[in-house]
């Protein structure tokens, strides 16, 4: 039998020893990586971070990015008779800005993953298509609404010669509801030193279903007018043009467990008085009214403005309120306008309770609530001989929607 030496023998039950850690060594590794690898501004990524020390801390990516949703999965790997059991923790990015963008190193427990880049795209084709006959861009207000959140949706036509005919179309996605709002908007811009015709067309988007949202893109089909200048830019001898908008994908977040009832998702919700009286007259009537905007409603979705309770004290006639939809940049905007006749019943003082609604902000994923203060009366005797006071006809006809179902219009001649 042949000796071996002890220092060899202890070297090889040492590279035994490693190779059998050596796996584990490597499963313990924590590492970051981004699906997809790049985008443009306004879509979102979403980065992954798998480990056993922990959940990341992703404080250090708000410089660059707005963060999403965030979740977390458990996997379970077998190794050398062992079980390594590892997270992913992940978290959707939303770029500020357009360009390289560095995802930077994030401490998790006792380790650190490794540096990434991200290329951001910009936001619109109009520089990859500057010399198309036409092309179609499409801007969302929101790229990770929540559910039951109004979405605006903006769509653009960009044409350099004068049309004969054309279509606009933008399908209604599955899981989601789709409006147009208002008639289009025609303008003329420079791209690239070129000069193109605009035909903007507005649209709310209502999410039904949280997780991924496929927005299809935007299709034009049109025919030029005819000449010389149709040609040079390319429409073709007939005179068609064809044009199709990126597709957009929205995350779609959750209604979140604390959210306050009703369900009233906002960028902004602000109240205020227009009219706030500081006295009256028992049996007589005093206005009080009050308007509220809020940043990303439309009229279907926000809750009328709610009614004063004056118990005893008097009562509160409360007319149908008005409503004005509007837009501002992609982003929908809805002003409320409610106006309500006040009576006390007796001399003396009188307080008239402020509106307060309760609504969820989008932007800081918070509850907040809206509220005016109390208006204090100083209420007079009633005159003698002052008729009681009769309620409104609060079912009268409401000023009719400017919103109409998505369909395939014919674009304005430009």
């Amino acid at each position: 039998m042949i000796g071996v030496p002890r220092r060899t023998f202890q070297v090889t039950v040492l590279l035994a020893m490693l190779l059998v850690w050596l796996p584990s060594a490597a499963l313990a590794q924590t590492r970051a990586w981004l699906d997809p690898a790049s985008t443009t501004l306004g879509e979102p990524v979403i980065l992954q971070v798998e480990t056993d020390q922990g959940s990341p801390d992703f404080a250090p990516l708000n410089a660059d990015f707005v963060l999403g949703a965030q979740g977390s999965n458990r996997q379970v790997q077998w190794s050398n008779g062992s079980m390594q059991q590892r997270n992913v923790y992940s978290v959707t990015l939303t770029p500020r800005r357009s360009g390289t963008l560095l995802v930077p190193s994030l401490q998790v427990g006792s380790q650190r993953t490794e540096p990434l880049q991200l290329q951001v795209g910009t936001d619109t084709v109009a520089t990859a298509q500057s010399n198309a006959a036409a092309f179609v861009e499409t801007d969302v207000d929101d790229a990770q609404p929540y559910v039951q959140q109004s979405v605006g949706v903006v769509v653009r036509l960009y044409f350099a010669s004068q049309l004969a005919s054309g279509e606009l179309v933008l399908d209604t996605p599955d899981g989601a509801s789709l409006q147009r709002v208002g008639e289009d908007r025609t303008d003329v811009r420079q791209v690239n030193g070129r000069r193109y015709n605009v035909v903007e067309r507005r649209f709310l988007l209502i999410p039904e279903r949280s997780g991924p949202l496929r927005l299809p893109g935007a299709r034009f089909n049109g025919r030029t007018a005819g000449g010389f200048f149709d040609d040079f830019f390319g429409a073709g001898g007939d005179g068609r043009m064809n044009a199709v908008a990126p597709e957009r994908t929205l995350q779609v977040r959750a209604q979140p467990a604390q959210a306050p009832q009703p369900w009233l998702p906002l960028h902004g919700l602000q109240l205020r008085y227009t009219t706030a009286p500081d006295s009256a007259r028992a049996g007589e009537a005093a206005t009080v009214v009050v308007e509220a905007v809020a940043n990303g409603a439309t009229r279907a979705q926000f809750t009328d403005l709610p009614v004063p309770d004056l118990g005893d004290a008097g009562q509160v006639f409360a007319e149908p309120a008005q409503y004005d939809e509007t837009f501002t940049g992609s982003t929908p905007r809805l002003k409320i306008t409610r106006r309500y006749s006040i009576v006390p019943r007796q001399a003396g003082t009188l307080v008239v309770p402020g509106p307060k609604m309760s609504w969820w902000n989008v932007d800081s994923g918070s509850a907040e609530q809206a509220t005016l203060p109390d208006l204090t009366l100083t209420v007079a005797a009633g005159r003698s001989g002052t008729p009681a006071p009769q309620p409104l006809d609060t079912q009268a006809a409401l000023p009719g929607e400017d919103a109409q179902p998505a369909a395939a219009t014919a674009v304005p001649l430009g």
